[in-house]
């Protein structure tokens, strides 16, 4: 038939799991609440989320029954785009499946110790061009680690393009390159920057207030300190292209110079 595909010819490719997506941390069965701080999150960068793949991870709920149905509704009317859930109670998968969710398997294996510094640059260089950072939490579902000594941390020594994502579960993230436009660095702690950082940089992102963002030159699109948000515009002129510290005092993220 004319216009057939070839039989030979491969359909697609698996290239693993695209890390860019935004990572919404419930807190609360309140939906309500939910929306409320929802609407004033996004309203601060409505470009910056429109049309955002949203993961979202229940484990703080302890097994709270939620209405996944509205709360994917939610998300839609405020163009988001659900897409799985992850720490979700076995009772519980079968209604949000039925509410059109994916549901992400939490039994992974992560690469031994001394392999996961070269399986994270591996990630980074894997990152589809154009994908975004996500600030409102960790913009990669962390893989369960199975070994009893999780990795302290992550140094990458080569430039991070733009639309590539890395991310240092469990410890600091090091960078020694210049960190592009669209690129985003996220760690469960610190993120040093020994060059530019004109990308996104995420620290703390379980939720750690003691995180800081260090960097030589602060030229950051987006900032966040254990989901505390700080967008371009906010950062003082006198501290913009200048070796700085980002963090958070009395709840709120600040910069000074170093």
């Amino acid at each position: 038939m004319a216009g057939a595909p070839n039989a030979a010819q491969q359909a697609f490719k698996l290239k693993g799991t695209a890390p860019a997506v935004t990572m919404l941390v419930l807190q609360t069965a309140d939906l309500g609440a939910v929306g409320r701080q929802l609407a004033e999150h996004i309203a601060q960068l409505p470009q910056f989320f429109l049309h955002s793949p949203v993961m979202l991870d229940v484990e703080a709920l302890g097994g709270t029954v939620v209405d996944f149905a509205r709360l994917a509704a939610l998300l839609r009317e405020n163009h988001l785009v659900p897409v799985a859930i992850r720490n979700l109670d076995a009772a519980h998968k079968d209604a949000a499946v039925a509410a059109g969710w994916g549901v992400l398997q939490s039994a992974l294996v992560r690469p031994a110790p001394g392999n996961v510094a070269q399986a994270h640059e591996a990630e980074a260089a894997a990152a589809p061009a154009g994908s975004r950072a996500r600030p409102m939490g960790p913009a990669a579902p962390a893989a369960r680690s199975a070994v009893d000594s999780p990795p302290s941390g992550l140094t990458v020594s080569q430039p991070i393009r733009s639309g590539q994502v890395v991310h240092a579960p469990h410890g600091d993230l090091v960078v020694l390159a210049a960190v592009s436009s669209g690129a985003e660095l996220v760690a469960d702690g610190n993120i040093h920057v020994y060059a530019p950082l004109r990308g996104r940089a995420l620290a703390g992102v379980n939720d750690n207030p003691e995180a800081s963002i260090f960097c030589m030159s602060l030229q950051a699109e987006f900032l966040s300190i254990a989901g505390r948000p700080m967008t371009s515009e906010e950062i003082p002129a006198a501290c913009r292209g200048k070796p700085a510290r980002v963090h958070l005092e009395k709840g709120r993220v600040v910069v000074t110079s170093l």
